[in-house]
């Protein structure tokens, strides 16, 4: 039988309770994922964890069978009690099981014949605002999303919840040194803006192209302003002056993915 860790000085809950810190996560490259679905998906996406905590007394069939995967694959299985699983855990009532996942990897592909279209965040600091933009730009066929200096941590807990699975999906990167090559591949940088006006489906998305996502309270920094070849707005009815970031950015790249499949179905229509 597996010994139950009930002890919040063991090594190993130590650990994990560590992760939620950003300095521990950078220094040991991992972070934490909780519930069964959302591991589950970064499985499937062929990534497997470290190590994976689970409370036996609360795991139910859905639980119990990514345990038993786990285990298959060698991966080091840690029995806990509630209280251990709690003290881990982000979540305020966490499901049974946690798992301690790499820093994914994952390089940047662009398919023949598709036009690169790549997310920018520009020091976004609210993290379901971020999880929500990255699970949004995998939704909508971004190719990756660049997070400037001065972006809330991708590995937060809240950010990895909403972005529901897309650490593993979407190469997420730090817009940075050498990865600034990036905007020079594209045709053109857009940036949200409420104040813009120009509307944000009059830009031909079919083009390569990069959106830039500002933070709520500064806006765009002035180096991603200089590169910018357009500026778009979402007009809005009753009043309302604007979106929140990520809402805002969500019907832009889904404006982009609309663009680019019209396109598509007509190409193949002309095939």
């Amino acid at each position: 039988m597996t010994r139950l860790v009930t002890s919040r000085r063991h090594p190993l809950v130590a650990y994990a309770r560590s992760l939620r810190e950003r300095r521990v996560r950078e220094r040991e490259r991992a972070f934490l994922v909780e519930g069964p679905r959302s591991i589950a998906d970064a499985i499937a996406a062929g990534f497997w964890p470290k190590l994976l905590y689970f409370s036996p007394h609360r795991a139910d069939a859905e639980e119990q069978q990514i345990v038993e995967e786990a285990r298959k694959h060698g991966i080091s299985i840690v029995a806990v009690s509630d209280e251990i699983l709690h003290y881990v855990a982000d979540t305020v009532t966490p499901q049974a099981v946690i798992a301690v996942f790499p820093f994914p990897s994952l390089e940047i592909c662009v398919p023949e014949r598709e036009a690169l279209l790549l997310l920018v965040v520009d020091r976004l600091q609210d993290p379901g605002n971020l999880g929500t933009l990255l699970r949004s730009a995998l939704g909508a066929g971004a190719h990756a999303a660049f997070l400037t200096p001065g972006t809330v941590d991708p590995f937060n807990a809240k950010v990895v919840r909403a972005a529901a699975g897309s650490h593993f999906r979407l190469p997420i990167q730090e817009f940075a040194g050498d990865k600034e090559v990036w905007i020079h591949r594209v045709e053109q940088l857009v940036i949200g803006d409420p104040r813009a006006g120009l509307a944000y489906d009059e830009v031909d998305w079919t083009r390569a192209s990069a959106l830039v996502v500002g933070s709520e309270a500064h806006g765009v920094s002035p180096q991603l302003r200089q590169l910018a070849t357009h500026h778009v707005a979402i007009p809005l009815r009753g009043g309302l002056e604007s979106l929140n970031a990520a809402v805002a950015g969500s019907v832009i790249l889904f404006e982009a993915a609309r663009q680019r499949r019209m396109t598509t179905r007509k190409a193949t229509t002309r095939e």
